[in-house]
């Protein structure tokens, strides 16, 4: 019998050697054809993915590559995705840090100093009933004509934007050409100020600056030419 099994072990161990390196292969390609077709499956999934809800579509954004997708374009694409959530409070500045002037005032040089020491460019005119009834732009004042005796009203614009919702804001600008317009609440009651500067920094989730150093720039059409 001992001889029998040494004369038979050496044969086991080859074939049992042949069965396990047969195994390993087996399984080795079947490792390989799996991993094929997950990610077969992984890129059918990529290419024919859309996303069901905002939450999902952020979640994409957020893991394109920044070579792809630059920051100024994600905060782009924020700003816009969230427009229509945003109330216009988010760009109002408080009737707190409003001046303003009474139809019955008169504008001269000391008026006029106080005015431009606030750093403020725009100033409401309220009538005898507090509501307002007119703009005094001092950027646009010519001062070479202006006496200490000028009144308010004879200066003033009697075109004023109101606006209660972001998107109204946006349409008023649009509508009325205008870059200050007065917020109000659901009484109509005047709560601020925005500015077309600050919508369009909300709008594109970033503030927009002027680049150029002077109007000579050949990537910009001289501002002295325009009319």
């Amino acid at each position: 019998m001992a001889k029998l099994v040494a004369r038979l072990d050496p044969r086991w161990d080859k074939y049992r050697a042949k069965t396990i390196a047969d195994t390993e292969k087996i399984k080795a390609e079947h490792r390989a054809k799996y991993q094929q077709q997950l990610e077969q499956a992984v890129k059918m999934e990529h290419d024919n993915y859309i996303p069901q809800n905002e939450k999902e579509l952020v979640q994409i954004i957020r893991r394109t590559p920044r070579d792809i997708l630059s920051v100024k374009n994600r905060n782009l694409i924020s700003g816009a995705m969230s427009f229509d959530k945003r109330t216009a409070m988010l760009v109002t500045m408080p009737r707190e840090d409003i001046t303003f002037l009474n139809d019955s005032d008169f504008l001269g040089p000391l008026n006029l100093d106080k005015l431009y020491k606030t750093g403020d460019t725009v100033f409401p005119v309220l009538n005898k009933s507090k509501k307002v009834c007119g703009l005094i732009r001092t950027n646009k004042l010519d001062l070479l004509h202006i006496t200490k005796d000028q009144p308010v009203t004879k200066l003033m614009e009697h075109e004023v934007a109101f606006a209660r919702t972001l998107e109204q804001l946006l349409a008023v600008f649009l509508r009325a050409h205008t870059d200050y317009v007065l917020i109000i609440d659901d009484k109509e009651e005047l709560v601020g100020y925005a500015e077309l500067s600050t919508l369009i920094a909300v709008l594109f989730n970033r503030e927009i600056k002027d680049d150029f150093a002077d109007d000579s720039s050949s990537t910009l059409v001289s501002r002295r030419d325009l009319k």
